[in-house]
């Protein structure tokens, strides 16, 4: 299992606006050494990495910021 560094950070931070909603989604797949951060940042460059993680978190239901590589993950679009 990956974990990521920066849990602590969502906890303290929240999430804002930023992140892409509701709109569309696209499927990734995590490789080695690969974090919920760092998809974030390459799947909405422009967004609050911190709102994107969060919605990366609800959208595939994980318990916690972290995933499995090889798993597949749904992830939102950047506008």
């Amino acid at each position: 299992m990956i974990s990521c560094g920066f849990v602590i950070m969502v906890g303290l931070f929240g999430v804002g606006g930023d992140a892409p909603g509701a709109g569309e989604t696209a499927v990734v797949r995590v490789h080695s050494g690969d974090t919920l951060w760092g998809i974030a940042n390459r799947v909405a460059p422009d967004a609050d990495p911190r709102a994107v993680v969060q919605r990366i978190v609800e959208l595939n239901g994980l318990g916690a910021p972290s995933a499995e590589v090889g798993r597949h993950l749904v992830v939102p679009k950047a506008s």
